[in-house]
């Protein structure tokens, strides 16, 4: 954010006992008499040449000719500033406003950085009436769609040199932070490195699944204890709800209809009935606790779509395998759950094993019990 100095004699150079300055308007300061509501548009370009070149302040009470410390009759608050920039260009302009007195004089000084995302654009055509030689006609102040550009004193639109070399700069500036990025990345690590926008305030957290694995994300005066897993304590405003991952892969983008037509085959194998549907893999899914861990399943919220990771298959069909029984508890019907139950038992019968009478050796009691029945 862009800072004025508390002294005012920091910005301009004048002399204490006359009030005449000294500096002159270039390419990095503008002068103006007072503040007319008819002219914020001029000063909104002025600011954005600034922001398009190196920077740049607008000093509110100095005269033209003679060049002296005349003071500022009015100046509108921040909150106008803020307004108007926003109105007049894209994208938004940091700025910082200050009020100074210098003898019996207020001034007002208005400054902006270089911005960091070049080239400022006017968003809108804005005009105004003057009158020249008794006849009155508009005379444009910004042109959608212009970049505008400060050079020795003057605001007016870029030329091509240094639209190229802002460009170029910008091109290079891009890459130096990915590079510096990139580095962070490898000197932590990439299954140990995960990227935040700093700019949201519910920022999210990015970061591959494997990454994600063995996380324990601890809010502010709670205290959670796993074996082996690192907790991190969430300061700030950081919404846990809002953690995401990284962008899927294609071969992870499958909706639960695909993923019924995957496992159909498996609930066929295990119970002998005919298939699985979308809603029967998610009501599965909830029972394991894996629907919408973002590393099983994932909830697409712009696309408004859920979907079923490669992990997450390779999950439920374990589960079906390994536990049939609490699988089909869970998602299945009445008449499954039935068809399943004599699949067993006719499994069972045909294992079960048959011994000849003969061979067979009855409790003392038996053979009267069976000659009683016969009779």
């Amino acid at each position: 954010m862009f800072a004025l100095p508390a002294d005012f004699a920091e910005l301009v150079q004048f002399d204490f006992e006359t009030g005449v300055v000294i500096s002159r308007e270039g390419k990095r300061l503008e002068f103006k008499q007072d503040f007319n509501a008819a002219d914020f548009s001029e000063y909104t370009k002025a600011l954005a040449t600034f922001a398009n070149s190196s920077g740049g302040v607008i000093i509110f009470g100095v005269s033209n000719k003679p060049r002296a410390i005349v003071g500022a009759n009015e100046m509108v608050d921040e909150a106008d500033w803020v307004n108007r920039l926003r109105d007049d260009f894209d994208p938004e302009i940091p700025f910082a406003i200050r009020e100074y007195k210098v003898g019996n004089f207020k001034l007002y000084a208005v400054g902006v950085d270089a911005s960091q995302h070049k080239p400022v654009i006017s968003r809108k055509t804005r005009t105004k009436v003057v009158e020249k030689k008794g006849e009155k006609k508009d005379v444009t102040i910004l042109q959608e769609g212009t970049i505008y550009y400060r050079y020795a004193g003057q605001s007016r639109p870029i030329a091509f040199p240094e639209l190229h070399t802002m460009l170029v700069e910008r091109d290079a500036m891009n890459m130096r932070k990915v590079m510096e990025t990139l580095q962070v990345v490898q000197r932590i690590g990439l299954d140990r490195a995960g990227v935040i926008d700093v700019t949201d305030p519910k920022p999210s957290i990015l970061m591959s699944p494997e990454t994600a694995k063995g996380l324990n994300f601890i809010k502010k005066a709670e205290l959670v204890e796993e074996k082996g897993a690192p907790a991190y304590t969430v300061v700030g405003q950081v919404d846990l709800q809002h953690v995401v991952r990284a962008p899927l892969d294609e071969a992870d983008k499958n909706l639960p209809t695909e993923v019924a037509k995957i496992l159909t085959p498996i609930i066929k194998e295990v119970y002998g009935i005919g298939q699985i549907s979308a809603q029967q893999v998610t009501q599965l899914m909830r029972h394991m606790k894996i629907d919408g861990d973002n590393h099983h399943c994932v909830y697409e919220k712009k696309m408004g779509r859920k979907y079923i990771t490669r992990a997450g298959i390779g999950a439920v069909e374990a589960y079906i395998r390994q536990r049939p029984g609490e699988a089909l508890e869970a998602f299945g019907s009445k008449a499954s759950k039935n068809d399943y139950l004599m699949k067993i038992l006719r499994e069972q019968d045909e294992k079960a094993i048959v011994v000849p009478s003969k061979d067979v050796v009855l409790p003392a009691e038996m053979p009267a019990k069976l000659a009683k029945a016969k009779n």
